[in-house]
């Protein structure tokens, strides 16, 4: 994608999927779920992060014996383009380490759909539902991960969105919530109580915002506040196996 550089992506295979083999699999005609995880050097090891790591692998294990599988797929960021790729839209009067960010959100997820995904779909038997179709991240990753909804609600049907950083552009992707709506999805959102100040007001908002459109809490919104969780790493690893039970519940196996 022009100015979305290349990068390695690692990909997760659940239990039975890893003992059959992806064309053994392929043949038996499953379909797993798949979830595309944003900052995808902290998913699976404490050793490729910068900031500590998810035990998305450790998480997706344990799930796998609930009977919860699904292909995780880590998608690292761009390091020093992180903050342009994750917001869709550039800052005018906001500097990031003194310079304008952002404003490749939507390349970032063309790269994510038209050549990640098709990556994916053609080496593992995964399903091209929207409802089996996940994308996760924290903070400016959980913006991004919500946006994802907006704008290509067609291939994603799945969001987590882990302390997302909402108040980029003034609050921008909130009015354009308001305005349009979000498609049907099933959605996990959260906040710790120890982030940055105003953040939990910004997803209460949020949450608002997704109840007055008709979203229900336990059918289709997961929200969670947790009062003594940072913004970081740890808090987010501890958040997910309920974040993905949810998320995953509607395609449980057996």
């Amino acid at each position: 994608m022009p100015g979305i550089p290349g990068r390695e992506v690692l990909a997760y295979l659940p239990p039975s999927l890893a003992a059959l083999g992806p064309a053994a699999a392929a043949v038996s005609g499953r379909r797993y779920p798949v979830l595309y995880f944003h900052d995808g050097q902290n998913v699976f090891d404490q050793v490729t992060s910068y900031s500590g790591e998810w035990h998305v692998d450790e998480t997706l294990e344990m799930l796998a014996g609930e009977g919860l599988e699904a292909i995780a797929v880590a998608v690292p960021n761009a390091g020093d383009g992180r903050m342009d790729e994750y917001n869709p839209w550039p800052e005018s009067d906001h500097l990031w380490h003194g310079r304008r960010v952002g404003g490749m959100g939507d390349a970032y997820l063309a790269f994510l759909t038209e050549t990640v995904m098709a990556l994916v779909e053609g080496s593992f038997p995964v399903s091209r539902a929207r409802e089996a179709t996940g994308v996760i991240g924290s903070s400016m990753g959980g913006l991004i991960s919500l946006y994802a909804l907006l704008a290509c609600g067609d291939r994603f049907g799945l969001a987590g969105v882990m302390s997302p950083s909402l108040g980029w552009s003034d609050f921008r992707l909130l009015r354009l919530i308001e305005e349009r709506g979000l498609p049907p999805a099933r959605l996990h959102l959260d906040m710790g109580g120890l982030e940055w100040r105003g953040m939990t007001a910004q997803a209460r908002r949020l949450r608002g915002l997704l109840l007055a459109q008709g979203f229900v809490e336990g059918r289709d919104l997961h929200y969670v506040e947790d009062p003594r969780a940072r913004h970081d790493e740890g808090a987010w690893a501890a958040r997910l196996p309920d974040a993905l039970r949810f998320l995953l519940a509607e395609t449980r196996s057996g």
